[in-house]
C-alpha cells in the first residue's frame, strides 16, 4: 500500500510538472521559435506601456485628506508633509501615499505658517511656496524630492512631472468634481 501512496505521488508530480514545463515551453517556444516574427508584440515586451505607466501615475491612491490640520503651532516636519503630499497630483513617482490638493488657498495658508516660524528650512521652504504661489510647478518633482528626502524616504522619489491631463485626471480620481474645477479654474 505504501508502495502504490509513493508511485501516485511521483506519477502525479510528474504529471502537474509536465504540465507547467509544457505550458513553460509553449510560451517559449511562441517566442524563440521560427515564427517569432508573428508573436504579439505586447506578449514579448514586458516594459511599461504609455497607458499603463498613465493609469498607474493617476489612479486612486491611499491617504487623501482635504483638511491639512495644521497651524503656527504645527512642526516644521508637519508642514514638509503637507507639501509632500500636495506635490503628489503633480509628480510621477513609482509609489505615492497621501494626497492634498494643491489648491492656491492651501499654498497661502502653508507661506502664513512657513513666514511665521523659525523653522530650520524657513527658507528652503518659502522658496518653493513662492514658487507655488507663482503658479511655477516647473522643478515640482525636485521639491517633492526634497520632502522626501528630509522624510527619509526610500520608496517613491519622483521621476518626472505629470502631464496637464495625467494631473487632470489624478486630481479627478483622487479628489472629485468640485477640487478638479477650482484647479482648472486657476489654470
Amino acid at each position: 500500500m505504501k508502495k502504490i501512496l509513493i508511485i501516485t505521488a511521483i506519477v502525479f508530480t510528474v504529471l502537474l510538472g509536465g504540465f507547467y514545463g509544457a505550458n513553460k515551453f509553449i510560451n517559449s517556444e511562441a517566442v524563440s521559435g521560427s515564427n517569432k516574427e508573428h508573436v504579439d508584440a505586447e506578449a514579448v515586451d514586458n516594459s511599461t506601456s504609455p497607458k499603463k505607466e498613465e493609469s498607474e501615475q493617476t489612479d486612486k491612491i491611499g491617504g487623501v485628506q482635504y483638511d491639512i490640520g495644521i497651524d503656527n503651532t504645527s512642526s516644521e516636519y508637519k508642514v514638509i508633509e503637507v507639501m509632500h503630499k500636495m506635490t503628489h497630483q503633480k509628480v510621477k513617482a513609482d509609489e505615492k501615499w497621501g494626497a492634498i490638493p494643491m489648491v492656491p488657498d492651501t499654498i497661502s495658508r502653508l507661506y502664513e505658517i512657513v513666514n511665521n516660524s523659525d523653522f530650520d528650512r524657513k527658507d528652503q521652504l518659502l522658496a518653493i511656496l513662492e514658487k507655488w504661489k507663482a503658479g511655477n510647478f516647473a522643478a515640482v518633482d525636485d521639491d517633492h524630492n526634497y520632502f522626501w528626502q528630509y522624510q527619509g524616504g526610500t520608496v517613491g522619489q519622483a521621476h518626472g512631472i505629470l502631464s496637464k491631463a495625467e494631473e487632470e485626471t489624478f486630481i479627478l480620481n483622487n479628489f472629485g468634481d468640485d477640487i478638479a474645477k477650482e484647479v482648472s479654474s486657476q489654470q
